[in-house]
């Protein structure tokens, strides 16, 4: 089970996270990204559990230099510690922003893992990629289960994301596409979600209801079906 003593918003953490924010915001969100809607909402003296699509190991980057930018670190990012691992620069950064978890594996304490992490948001801006892999960059595939299990631990406001183009950057499969991807990506934060709103929700209707406000924020699609109020319990 990971160590929650690891996770703690120390002075030096604070400080790195803001050296790492700054630095993605200039090296990879200024050549890359093209427009930021709904930044404004967020209140840096707020703490969030942000919930997002996953295209690309780079969506952190991204967002990391969002969150600089409005002050909202320090950050815990929820990761496969199989894929965070994989290289020596890999384990550096995820040492300095991960909560990482083995996913895949059998492990009769995930639930408590989870819940440990949810329980961090008394520090920490909370990050989730709730698909569980990732994805195409267009399509939202269902929430993994154990997102219920963070939210009701965190019981703060619940921000959707959804990330347009990141594909033309980078993709799970693909490599890195640093001129492709030029003033492309575009990040859509929605309107927070009140703990109020979504702890009443069984486990069920909470998962559909996440996967429902972020495949709200896409652009190019017609959301006029999509639930965006949490149904009546």
């Amino acid at each position: 089970m990971t160590d929650p003593e690891r996770h703690e918003a120390t002075r030096r953490m604070v400080i790195t996270q803001s050296i790492l924010g700054g630095c993605a915001r200039v090296l990879f969100d200024w050549p890359y990204l093209r427009r930021v809607r709904g930044l404004e909402r967020l209140r840096p003296e707020e703490k969030y559990l942000f919930i997002a699509n996953h295209v690309s190991l780079l969506d952190t980057i991204l967002l990391g230099g969002l969150f600089w930018q409005r002050g909202c670190y320090p950050i815990l990012v929820l990761g496969d510690k199989t894929v965070w691992h994989a290289s020596w620069l890999k384990r550096v950064l995820s040492s300095r922003i991960g909560f990482l978890v083995e996913r895949g594996k059998l492990n009769l304490s995930r639930i408590d893992e989870l819940q440990t992490f949810g329980r961090s948001s008394l520090q920490f801006n909370l990050v989730v990629y709730p698909e569980g892999t990732r994805g195409n960059g267009v399509d939202i595939g269902p929430c993994q289960p154990g997102l219920y299990y963070i939210a009701q631990a965190a019981r703060v406001p619940i921000v959707p994301v959804f990330i347009e183009n990141m594909q033309l950057v980078s993709t799970k499969k693909g490599g890195f596409h640093p001129i492709g991807g030029l003033r492309k990506v575009e990040v859509y934060f929605g309107e927070p979600i009140a703990a109020t709103t979504y702890l009443p929700l069984p486990r069920e209707e909470f998962v559909k209801f996440i996967r429902e406000n972020i495949a709200a924020l896409r652009p190019t699609q017609s959301t006029a079906h999509l639930n965006l109020v949490a149904p009546q319990v």
